[in-house]
Parts: C-alpha cells; structure tokens; sequence
C-alpha cells in the first residue's frame, strides 16, 4: 500500500517521493487506487493556503496565487496534456494525425487559447465560490478530477499500438482498483461536501463516460495526453457546478 501511494504521489505531483516498487503496468495500475488520496492532499494543502493568503491578499489575488500554486505541485502535467489534445484535435482530420501531433513538443496558438481560456474559468469560478465553502471546493476539485483519470483508464483502450506514456496505467489498472478508487473518493466527498458533493461527482463521472466514448471515436482509444485533459477537464467542471450547489 505504501509503495502505491509513493508512486501516485511521485507521478501525479513533484513530491520526491520514491517507491521501492518497480515501475511496472501492474504496480502503475494498482497506484491509482490512490490517486483520490493525491487529490485529497492536494485539496487540503490548497485549502491552508487559501486561510493563509486569505489574511494577506485580497480573494482576487488569491484566486490567482491558487491556481499557480496548483500548476507548481502538479508540475504542470495535466496542463501539457491538455495542451497536446487540443493542438492534436484541432490540426488534424484522422486519428493518425491527431497521434503525431499530440507528440509534437511545439505548442500552437489553439493550445495556448485553450489552456488559457480554461484557466480564466477556473479563476472566475474561483472567485464566485463564497469563501466559506472555497475550502471544500478545493478539495473536491483535486479529488474528483484524480479519481476522473481512473474512471477513464479503466473503461478505455490505449490509442496507439506502440505504446506511450499512458499506456502502462491503461494496460495495468484493474476493475478492483477502479472500485478501490471510487470507494477513497466517496468516502472523501461525502466528508468535505456530503450528499451534494456526491451528486456533482455522478456529474464528474458522466462526464468522463462522455470523454471516453469521444476518444475512442475520435482516437480509437486515449492516451496519457487525453488523462491529463481530463483532469483539467473536471477540475473546471467541479468549478462550474461549485457556484451553482456548493
């Protein structure tokens, strides 16, 4: 269990944690279990730095020093990911395009619009969560859009026959680690935000089915580019539905 939740933390943030695990398609996959923990983590460390900014800046300069405190733990990784699939869906017409593109590391005017479109929603939805529930928000954000990438590793086949960076989780998580991962995140939801919380994951989770049938038509399966859009992906969802229920 420790090795897991090393490489979780060691892949999904810069933590310098390191597993004595081998990193393996059965060791990768079996760490999803927890990444709703990495989410949680994440959650919480944001929530403390929120009350600290809180006491120093005004809600708008620490909605900004939020989201860049996320982009530095996550080390920009789902970012990129984002970046990739949007570069590849827009410059391509067939599946074998859209794959090469997505291992460009040129980035287009299209990716940067988008990332930065979606970082000007979570900002703004930032700002429109009452700072009594910003904390909860947070947590909900990072554990739902980590729990999100194993929803759609499991249910999903690897885009490309000669493998990736993506492909060892894709081929080594198992329907028992998904089931591990939805119980972590239903426990923690049910914490934070109660039944409320768990109605915006079945959103988060819908969501996701909807990711997946689109790159399976449009890619013949997903990559770990389209892991990390969905991450960022429900991370803005969460912000979204926040200011309506939250």
């Amino acid at each position: 269990m420790f090795d897991g939740v090393q490489q979780a933390f060691g892949f999904l943030t810069v933590c310098p944690l390191r597993s004595n695990a081998p990193w393996t398609p059965e060791t990768l996959g079996r760490s999803m279990v927890y990444y709703p923990v990495v989410g949680l983590g994440l959650g919480l460390l944001l929530w403390g730095l929120a009350l600290l900014l809180g006491l120093l800046f005004p809600p708008a300069v620490v909605c900004v020093l939020l989201l860049a405190a996320s982009l530095l733990l996550t080390g920009g990784l789902h970012s990129d990911g984002l970046a990739d699939l949007i570069d590849g869906l827009s410059g391509s017409y067939t599946r074998e395009d859209a794959l090469r593109i997505f291992k460009d590391p040129h980035v287009g005017s299209m990716a940067v619009a988008g990332v930065s479109l979606l970082l000007l929603i979570k900002y703004v939805c930032l700002q429109a969560v009452p700072p009594t529930t910003l904390g909860p928000t947070l947590v909900l954000m990072a554990t739902l859009s980590r729990y999100a990438m194993v929803q759609l590793a499991c249910f999903s086949l690897y885009a490309r026959a000669t493998g990736g960076l993506g492909a060892p989780f894709v081929q080594g998580i198992r329907h028992r680690h998904f089931l591990g991962a939805l119980v972590v995140a239903l426990g923690i939801v049910l914490w934070c935000a109660g039944l409320r919380g768990v109605g915006l994951g079945c959103l988060v989770g819908l969501a996701t089915l909807g990711m997946q049938r689109y790159a399976r038509h449009r890619l013949g399966g997903i990559t770990g580019d389209v892991l990390g859009a969905t991450n960022e992906l429900s991370e803005a969802l969460v912000l979204l539905l926040a200011t309506l229920v939250i």
